[in-house]
C-alpha cells in the first residue's frame, strides 16, 4: 500500500527505520546524526508548513521529532513490556534487570529494544515448532510459562534458522546503519557471527538458570546436558557413528561447561553488559567493506559504556571493561569448540561410507 513520507511527502511503499519515511530522508538523518555540522533554518523563507526536504534544519528536526514520538510510544505501550528472559522457575537476580531508558546512552537503548524483539521472535517461533507432545498454549507462551526441553539435532538446525532471522531484526533496530549495507554485507555479518552470539547468550542464561550442573541452552527454549546426547542424536539425518560422536561431544562438554559457568558467575555481567558484549561480538568482522562501519559502531558502543558506568558511579570501570573482554575471549574459545562439534557430526561417519 502506497503511503506518504511523513517528512518530505514522497510516496513510499515500505517503512524505513521503523517509521513512515522515505529512504532519502532516512539516509539523510543517519548521516546528519554522525556529522558535527550544525544546520541553520532558512527562517522566513522556510516552508515549514509543507514538506521538510528543502530546509535541512527542519528536515532533521522533523525526523528527530518522529523518532522521539515513536520511542515514547514504545515506552508506554503495554504490549512492549520487557520479555522475562528466564523461565518463572529461574532464580531472580538484580544483576539481570534491564536499566531504564536514558537519552545519554542511545546505543544501549537501541540494543535493549533490539534484544527484546529478538528474544520475542525466538521464543514464539521455537515454541510454535515444538513436537505435538510438548506443544505450549499461546497464552502460556505470552506468560513465559513453558518448560525447556532437550534439543535434538534436527531441532537445533531449525532453531538456528530462527536465530538467524531474528538477528536481522536485532541488527536493524540496534544499529540503524545496518540497513544501509548491501544484502551481501548484511549476510556476511549475520552468518559470520551467528554462532558467536548464540554461544554468548546461551552461556549467560545457562549460568543463571542452571548454575550448578552441565545443562546449557542450545537455543532460546531448548537445552542439552551430559545425559541427553542420546536424545540429541536421535533424529540426526547424517549416518554418524553415534557412539564415537557421543563420546567426543561429551568429552568436550565435560571439560568446558562448568569452567565457563564459574568464570561467568564470578564476573556476573548485568543484562546491559551482556548487550554490550553481544554488540561487540556482532561487529567482529574482518570484511574490508564493513570494517569502517564496524569500527565506528564499536566506538559508539564504548562511548555509551563509559557514560553508563559514570552514571552508575563506578570510577574504576576500566577494570570492569577488562573483565568483559576476558569473557569475550573465553567466548571465542567456546565458539571454536562448538563449531568443531558440529563439524564432527558431519565428519564422523561410519568407516565404510565415504565422506561427501
Amino acid at each position: 500500500q502506497t503511503r506518504k513520507c511523513l517528512v518530505c511527502d514522497a510516496s513510499i511503499t515500505v517503512v524505513q527505520m521503523g517509521i513512515d519515511v522515505c529512504r532519502a530522508c532516512a539516509v539523510f538523518y543517519r548521516r546528519a546524526r554522525r556529522s558535527t555540522r550544525k544546520f541553520r533554518c532558512k527562517g522566513s523563507s522556510c516552508e515549514q508548513a509543507g514538506p521538510f526536504s528543502d530546509c535541512r534544519s527542519c528536515r532533521y528536526d522533523r525526523m528527530k521529532a518522529l523518532f522521539d514520538q515513536a520511542n515514547e510510544e514504545v515506552k508506554v505501550s503495554p504490549r512492549t513490556k520487557p520479555v522475562i528472559r528466564c523461565p518463572s522457575c529461574a532464580p531472580s537476580t538484580s544483576n539481570n534487570e534491564t536499566s531504564n531508558s536514558n537519552e545519554t546512552t542511545p546505543v544501549l537503548d537501541r540494543l535493549r529494544r533490539g534484544y527484546d524483539v529478538m528474544t520475542r521472535i525466538r521464543k514464539t517461533a521455537e515454541l510454535s515448532i515444538r513436537p505435538d507432545h510438548s506443544t505450549v498454549h499461546p497464552s502460556a507462551i505470552y506468560r513465559n510459562e513453558y518448560p525447556n526441553i532437550y534439543s535434538t539435532h534436527g531441532m537445533k538446525i531449525r532453531t538456528k534458522k530462527i536465530l538467524v532471522s531474528a538477528l536481522f531484526d536485532f541488527a536493524s533496530i540496534a544499529f540503524p546503519d545496518f540497513d544501509d549495507l548491501s544484502q551481501d554485507e548484511q549476510w556476511c555479518l549475520i552468518a559470520g557471527n551467528c554462532t558467536r552470539i548464540d554461544v554468548l547468550e546461551s552461556v549467560h542464561r545457562s549460568s543463571i538458570i542452571y548454575p550448578d550442573d552441565s545443562t546449557v541452552f542450545t537455543s532460546y527454549t531448548t537445552t542439552k546436558n551430559l545425559d541427553s546426547f542420546e536424545i540429541f542424536l536421535s533424529d540426526c539425518t547424517l549416518n554418524v557413528n553415534a557412539d564415537a560422536a557421543k563420546k567426543e561431544l561429551k568429552k568436550n562438554m565435560a571439560e568446558n561447561v562448568r569452567k565457563v559457568k564459574r568464570n561467568w558467575q564470578r564476573i556476573a555481567p548485568t543484562e546491559d553488559e551482556l548487550l554490550v558484549m553481544l554488540s561487540l561480538a556482532f561487529w567482529s568482522i574482518s570484511d574490508e567493506a564493513v570494517c569502517r562501519l564496524a569500527t565506528a559502531s564499536r566506538k559508539e558502543i564504548m562511548k555509551d559504556v563509559h557514560t553508563f558506568y559514570t552514571q552508575k558511579g563506578l570510577t574504576d570501570y576500566a577494570t570492569r571493561i577488562g573483565e568483559l573482554y576476558c569473557l569475550l575471549a573465553e567466548n571465542e574459545r567456546i565458539t571454536h569448540i562448538v563449531k568443531e562439534d558440529y563439524t564432527l557430526l558431519g565428519l564422523m561417519k561410519n568407516e565404510d561410507e565415504p565422506i561427501s
